[in-house]
């Protein structure tokens, strides 16, 4: 890779794969894998082979929206400020172009521990292409197994907008139906959840599947993908803190996330970023206390005690793998 040529002064989410892949950040092979993707689409972009094109400007764009949102949780509001881990997924999320100039992700996969961010981000995600994305009269969905599970995203967001007096002039949440309108999109979010049903019609420009690992089968994820065969750019993002069930839907969603950062499956409009511990590496007080890292767990997270649980060594049952500090 020759990617250390690139301009990464106002572009944080090249800046940071670089300091990846030179082994700056101590992190688990597979989100080093995700940076070194990025690196590696950087030097082949705008080839026959790969007719895409990074643009740090929209990127920026993204990652400014999120610097404006406020955390209302807790004793008093707090800006919303990014780890660096999360600055790259969602700036990578939004920075790829096609060259019809349609967002390149389609679907996104991304697990991470508990309490890290997942659902703060999806709804980043969200309000963001609901009120910027450029998409008039788009349907955007948070679903999950239960109502109750899908509404913890749509929460995410109302809470954002609810913080925001200039938000709430470019939304309108209406907490009983479950429902957020960006005005000056008619864009819709919902909630649904498998248990309340599912229906057809569903054509989503935006969709967040939480707690993947919940899901018995495909057809929540089935539902919604169905719908977006023809709609010219949509995103499906999926959340998980990996399981246990090795026969399970989410189970078989993270074996082709890890073979496409592996390289021996190409899909290129899917983003990935796994966040785990190594194979084999059980942590210790002594050496994950004083350093958290992107993919290193907090000494009270017990790996170990998952490690007689699983059927084989691959560590699917990662419920412990974390990244740095949470931001929400």
């Amino acid at each position: 890779m020759n990617s250390q040529i690139w301009e990464t002064s106002d572009d944080p989410v090249t800046a940071y794969a670089l300091r990846v892949a030179a082994g700056e950040v101590p992190c688990g092979r597979l989100h080093r894998l995700a940076c070194e993707r990025h690196l590696r689409d950087l030097d082949r972009q705008g080839t026959d082979e790969f007719p895409y094109k990074w643009r740090p400007e929209a990127s920026n764009r993204a990652l400014r929206y999120a610097s404006k949102l406020t955390i209302l949780e807790g004793f008093n509001p707090k800006p919303l400020v990014l780890y660096p881990f999360q600055t790259f997924d969602v700036g990578c999320t939004f920075g790829w172009y096609n060259k019809y100039g349609y967002r390149r992700f389609r679907s996104r996969y991304k697990c991470v521990a508990r309490q890290h961010g997942k659902s703060m981000e999806q709804g980043i995600l969200g309000t963001y292409i609901a009120g910027w994305g450029g998409y008039r009269y788009g349907q955007l969905y948070t679903a999950a197994t239960k109502k109750r599970q899908a509404k913890i995203v749509w929460n995410e967001m109302a809470k954002f907008i609810n913080a925001n007096k200039s938000l709430q002039k470019k939304f309108e949440v209406k907490d009983y139906l479950s429902r957020i309108t960006a005005l000056g999109t008619n864009c819709t979010i919902e909630a649904l959840s498998k248990e309340a049903g599912l229906d057809d019609g569903f054509r989503p420009v935006f969709a967040s599947l939480d707690e993947l690992h919940q899901m018995r089968d495909n057809s929540v994820f089935k539902a919604l993908q169905n719908g977006t065969r023809w709609l010219d750019e949509t995103l499906i993002s999926m959340i998980t803190t990996r399981g246990f069930d090795l026969e399970s839907f989410a189970y078989e969603m993270d074996t082709m996330a890890v073979r496409i950062l592996e390289g021996t499956v190409s899909k290129e409009d899917m983003f990935c970023d796994i966040f785990c511990l190594d194979e084999g590496t059980i942590p210790s007080a002594r050496r994950t206390g004083s350093r958290r890292t992107p993919s290193s767990p907090p000494p009270s997270a017990g790996w170990s005690r998952y490690a007689p649980r699983r059927p084989r060594p691959r560590p699917w049952a990662a419920a412990s793998c974390a990244t740095s500090s949470p931001s929400a």
